[in-house]
């Protein structure tokens, strides 16, 4: 039978079920703009009621109710947003990478002012095309040897430069592998935390926020994707290999790439090397080992060539003091290309033959250069080369810069669109607040109303038989 004590049991009940509820919503409100929380909401259900009579009818439950408890707190999370969410995120920093390397190469490589490459080459010839009418000249001769040493050094300022992008990049690489290998082992110790939390009947909800938060990082970086098994652990793979399994990781390691030792690339446990569809990682490996090598074999193809024709045709003149056989050039590529140091004023080559100072055959062969097909399998004089590489390039920053600018876009809409599923609503957690209080309130009515009852009862009522 119903009892004053059953009735104060679940007024009680009621009072300390609300208090929580009063605390998960404190607890959204506090965490209103924390990075990575998810909105919790508790999920109330009846307590198993009695018999009116108290009789055992062999079921287990009557209709006399016994009040409110908590049956869990619940974590908003939608995994299909996450999903989505990680791969447009990891294919905008992908982009973004790219860009940002690809901007300072641009500045690498200007063409827009004098100290450009082209117009180091053009002076070059203008300064040949001067000593042609001029052969005899020694002031004309000493403008040949400055401009040509310009030139030079133009090569090798931006072949220094591409080199020392690629060190960075590999500074970069190796940077993200002990960032990844942190996080994956942040996501295996959380892993088992999360499932011993399960395993005892409890929701390791904020638990699971960190968790998330370390995968979308891991996403940014490599493109990971992730699988919640039944315990609760999230299995981690990049490029169809586990990156953690359960509480166990198969982290990386930086070597030394055998097939171009000039770079370090991440490799597994196991030695295959690291293969990232996508993220930071990807962006950055795919700069540096397809745009700047690219870049750096032009312009050593291009200084070669230039090497090899004007060579060609200066060891074949003569110079004031009948010098002959000199290289002009001495190197082999951009960043080895230098002016052939025992060159001076005199020994410079315009004629073509011996003690004829004013002939100026070699001198106008030289200047001929810039007019000649002699790159791309005689397709492209030395400027229509370096011209198409820069074309090129131009445009590539360009692609990357858009896709970064619209993969952006996306990754900012889908967080939004997830902000708004499993973020914290202010408007919304007060009203469940003002709601929760109310129960509180009246539950604690309850109880004042039975310890008036209490009080009648046991001080106010006469004793039996007086």
């Amino acid at each position: 039978m119903p009892t004053i004590s059953s009735g104060i049991s679940v007024a009680l009940q009621a009072v300390l079920t609300h208090s929580q509820v009063l605390e998960i919503t404190e607890h959204n409100i506090a965490n209103a703009s924390t990075k990575g929380y998810r909105r919790q909401t508790a999920i109330l259900t009846t307590e198993t009621p009695n018999s009116i009579n108290g009789a055992d009818h062999g079921i287990g439950a009557g209709q006399r109710g016994n009040g409110v408890t908590i049956d869990r707190i619940d974590r908003f999370n939608l995994a299909f947003f996450d999903g989505r969410y990680r791969a447009v995120s990891a294919e905008a920093q992908s982009w973004e990478a790219q860009s940002g390397i690809l901007s300072h190469l641009e500045s690498i490589l200007a063409e827009n002012s004098d100290d450009g490459l082209l117009p180091k080459l053009d002076q070059f010839w203008s300064g040949w095309q001067a000593l042609s009418n001029e052969p005899t000249s020694t002031s004309l001769r000493a403008i040949v040897l400055d401009d040509a040493s310009a030139l030079a050094t133009a090569f090798n300022r931006r072949a220094t430069q591409i080199t020392q992008m690629r060190s960075d990049q590999n500074l970069a690489v190796a940077g993200n592998v002990e960032e990844i290998n942190s996080l994956a082992s942040q996501i295996a110790q959380l892993n088992g935390n999360i499932s011993r939390v399960i395993s005892v009947g409890e929701q390791p909800n904020d638990l699971m926020d960190k968790r998330d938060l370390a995968l979308d990082r891991l996403a940014e970086l490599t493109g990971a994707v992730s699988s919640e098994q039944k315990n609760g652990e999230m299995l981690v793979s990049v490029g169809g290999h586990v990156l953690v399994m359960g509480q166990d990781t198969f982290k990386l390691e930086v070597r030394t790439n055998p097939a171009d030792t000039s770079v370090v690339d991440a490799y597994w446990n196991d030695g295959q090397k690291l293969t990232p569809p996508s993220g930071e990682l990807k962006g950055m490996l795919d700069v540096r080992d397809r745009v700047l090598v690219d870049q750096l074999t032009g312009l050593n193809t291009m200084s070669a060539g230039l090497i090899a024709q004007v060579n060609t045709i200066h060891s074949g003149g003569y110079g004031l003091n009948n010098a002959t056989g000199l290289n002009f050039f001495n190197g082999t590529d951009a960043s080895s290309i230098t002016v052939n140091s025992t060159l001076d004023a005199n020994s410079i080559a315009t004629s073509s033959a011996a003690n004829q100072a004013g002939n100026n055959n070699i001198a106008m062969q030289i200047t001929a250069l810039k007019t000649v097909k002699g790159m791309k399998a005689g397709t492209a004089t030395l400027n229509d080369f370096y011209n198409t590489q820069i074309t090129e390039l131009a445009v590539t920053p360009k692609r990357a810069s858009d896709n970064s600018y619209q993969h952006g876009l996306i990754v900012n809409a889908l967080g939004n669109q997830r902000e708004s599923v499993v973020g914290v609503s202010l408007d919304e957690e007060a009203a469940n607040m003002a709601k929760a209080q109310k129960a509180y309130q009246a539950a604690a009515r309850v109880l004042t109303a039975y310890d008036d009852l209490l009080d009648l009862v046991i001080n106010r009522m006469g004793r039996v038989g007086l």
